[in-house]
């Protein structure tokens, strides 16, 4: 790495590692990059879902029903389970998004005592500018990499990943269901 390569975080690690006896350079700085890179991939994906008209937990909710697939339709219960959210907050997230015009409740086809969630086609549209935003955002930063670099950071990420899994089972948990919340 050349000098004119170094950016401030390579300067903090020359201090921390000063200062901080045993402290291993390389791995502080693969993950202080994650970190620095998850929170602006988050800060980009605020603004893209506030020009979407959408809250985070609106986005969640239509994610989840997008990842059914046609009809999109998912009881309550199961949105509050994949959530981790409980009955009460869950009634209260869907009338809100209800009230929005973003999803309709309908009555189960197979049970008669039954509501099913769906998007309206303002609640697809919104998701869908959402994710087009911030893919299409994604793909410019990505674009910084070749396709092979890109291939091969995934598979790395997904290693690193698989290790919190294993070395750390709760951390792993917790990777998993934010994994699962992008969907």
């Amino acid at each position: 790495m050349g000098e004119s390569d170094r950016d401030r975080l390579d300067a903090q690690l020359d201090i921390w590692t000063r200062e901080i006896e045993g402290l291993d350079r390389l791995t502080e700085g693969i993950v202080q990059r994650i970190n620095k890179i998850s929170r602006a991939f988050g800060q980009t994906m605020d603004a893209n879902l506030a020009e979407s008209g959408l809250s985070g937990r609106a986005y969640r909710v239509l994610g989840r029903l997008r990842y059914e697939g046609k009809p999109y339709r998912v009881s309550a219960g199961e949105i509050a389970d994949h959530l981790g959210l409980s009955s009460g907050a869950m009634t209260n997230r869907l009338d809100r998004l209800e009230q929005a015009g973003l999803i309709r409740r309908v009555k189960d086809p197979t049970d008669r005592r039954g509501v099913l969630v769906e998007p309206t086609k303002a609640g697809h549209a919104a998701w869908d500018n959402a994710v087009a935003a911030q893919a299409q955002y994604e793909k410019k930063i990505a674009s910084a990499l070749s396709h092979k670099e890109r291939v091969q950071l995934h598979d790395m990420l997904r290693r690193l990943m698989g290790a919190f899994a294993k070395e750390a089972p709760a951390a792993g948990k917790r990777a998993k269901a934010s994994e699962e919340d992008a969907d």
